[in-house]
């Protein structure tokens, strides 16, 4: 063991966090690729174990596409999408009979990220995972950060690196990351407004340090954000919001048509499209039905049913933004712009929010244990994809409805 010491930020959350094992209700072996590093793969192409030697011969291939050491292999999953080492209890059959050491960082280290921004290190964890969704959203007092000391022999794969001080970003608003940043946990965490006025705060916020960039203003910025913060506080925005205006027709088909999207992309979690399942029939979104109906629905549900939980449980739902503004390195990392990875923000709480009105109608109201089972199954589907993410983007832009305005529609109530 080694003296010396490695400084990470995370959840705390992330102290508590074991693996669950065969008690776990949706194994993470099963619904998607896993990618091999080049070690592992070279590792895995000698072994003579006669139980697993067949196994990584028929299903364990190189990615000759791939220049990447990360993504040096793959493991090609069985028909169902279940990984060909899984045994009959849900375990991993490598880890049971060659050890730890000779699983992948991909199964070694899920569902943690390591991130490193100028030079600092941030680990958080993917909602995908139903353990650490629980422990993450179900604490009312929300999601609190802390550093911590760990051994540097402990294994760990840098997900992605981000300097901001460097001279690529000396006239861009990354220069004022930890500015942006901390204002943004902060108002997302301020339940002095509810959580779909915090997110029109945010997009206002977020369109000034647009303006100010456009204007090479950007000494400017600081003073900006302390100016809007003050104004957070003092309620000088409650006048502004309680005039925006709601629109349940347009909200419901723009949540309605991401949804569609990642359907018609192809789905093979159960347990997501059970959950969709009960969105639809909760809504009375079925062939002959008609659009009124559906919008009456639509909107008796949410007060009815979700309005009167959200009262009581609204944090399960800040705490999944907050985290995955905390893990993503929002507003920046994967993001072509900050605009971007605000309406990403936005089309996630409006998806979830679309099918808790749909499963809240559905089971005549709505618990901790439904809301987990969707934003866990959801997450699973959603956040792994890339691809899809920046897909929902596209579409929202083409068809115009990436301003504010529509962002304000698509998440009030």
């Amino acid at each position: 063991m080694t003296d010396r010491k490695r400084i990470v930020l995370q959840p705390e959350y992330m102290k508590t966090f074991r693996c669950i094992g065969t008690a776990c209700e949706d194994s993470c072996c099963v619904g998607w690729r896993v990618d091999l590093d080049k070690v592992t793969y070279q590792k895995y192409k000698k072994i003579n174990n006669p139980d697993l030697k067949p196994i990584f011969e028929n299903m364990v291939n190189r990615k000759h596409n791939q220049k990447s050491d990360e993504a040096y292999g793959k493991i090609k999953m069985e028909s169902d999408g279940r990984c060909p080492f899984l045994d009959e209890e849900m375990l991993c059959k490598i880890h049971g009979t060659i050890g730890e050491e000779y699983l992948s960082d991909t199964c070694a280290l899920y569902p943690r990220l390591l991130r490193k921004i100028d030079g600092k290190f941030e680990r958080s964890a993917t909602m995908s995972c139903p353990e650490i969704t629980r422990l993450g959203l179900l604490n009312p007092e929300g999601m609190v950060f802390e550093q911590i000391e760990e051994d540097t022999d402990i294994r760990i794969k840098l997900y992605s690196n981000l300097d901001t001080e460097g001279h690529l970003y000396l006239n861009k608003p990354h220069r004022y990351l930890w500015d942006i940043r901390i204002f943004s946990l902060t108002l997302l965490q301020n339940r002095n407004y509810n959580l779909s006025e915090r997110l029109i705060i945010l997009g206002i916020v977020y369109k000034k340090i647009e303006a100010i960039y456009q204007e090479k203003r950007l000494n400017d910025l600081p003073l900006m954000l302390e100016t809007m913060n003050n104004m957070i506080e003092s309620g000088s925005f409650k006048e502004e919001l309680y005039k925006v205006p709601t629109n349940t027709q347009i909200q419901m088909r723009l949540a309605k048509e991401l949804t569609d999207k990642k359907v018609l992309d192809g789905v093979i979690s159960q347990r997501y499209l059970q959950c969709l399942n009960e969105t639809l029939l909760g809504i009375v979104c079925v062939e002959g039905e008609t659009l009124e109906n559906v919008l009456l629905k639509y909107e008796e549900n949410y007060k009815e049913y979700l309005s009167p939980y959200l009262k009581q449980k609204e944090y399960i739902l800040e705490n999944y933004l907050v985290n995955e503004y905390f893990k993503e390195m929002m507003p920046f990392g994967s993001y072509k712009s900050m605009w971007d990875s605000y309406i990403f923000l936005c089309v996630l709480y409006s998806m979830v929010k679309l099918h808790m009105i749909g499963m809240s109608g559905h089971h005549k109201g709505l618990d901790d244990d439904l809301t987990i089972k969707l934003i866990q199954s959801f997450s699973k589907v959603v956040l792994h994809n890339n691809q899809y993410i920046q897909g929902i983007i596209k579409l929202l832009k083409d068809n115009g409805y990436d301003s504010l305005a529509y962002m304000a529609i698509l998440v009030k109530n």
